[in-house]
């Protein structure tokens, strides 16, 4: 029996997903080629006004949105991303004084048992 044979011209090779052509916009680092980065000036009054307000009403967003030359849907992802941000930090803030708490109590309890030790 005679093996079919493979012919270069329409063999298809196997690209990683990253790779293969599709209508989509995004290159092979996943990201959208037209996508814009903010200007510092933007960033800047988008953090000055996350420092007024975590919480975005939609006035502001509006306000913002026509301030800044952006869509209201950038700037109310934004602010999600950057509270998202806060709140981890927040943590974090919260973990370590937890931390400092914990090990003075531990520092503490460990005298207090070398005294009672000595006592005996």
């Amino acid at each position: 029996m005679k093996q079919p044979t493979m012919q270069t011209s329409t063999q298809h090779t196997m690209l990683p997903t990253f790779m293969e052509k599709s209508n989509s916009s995004m290159n092979i680092y996943g990201q959208d080629p037209k996508k814009k980065r903010l200007s510092s000036e933007q960033l800047e009054s988008l953090e000055n006004s996350f420092q007024e307000e975590i919480k975005l009403d939609p006035d502001r967003k509006m306000k913002l949105a026509r301030e800044l030359g952006l869509q209201p849907r950038q700037i109310a992802v934004w602010f999600q991303n950057r509270r998202a941000r806060w709140k981890g930090k927040q943590l974090e803030r919260l973990y370590d004084a937890l931390k400092q708490e914990f090990d003075a109590v531990s520092r503490e309890k460990h005298k207090l048992q070398q005294e009672v030790l000595l006592l005996h």
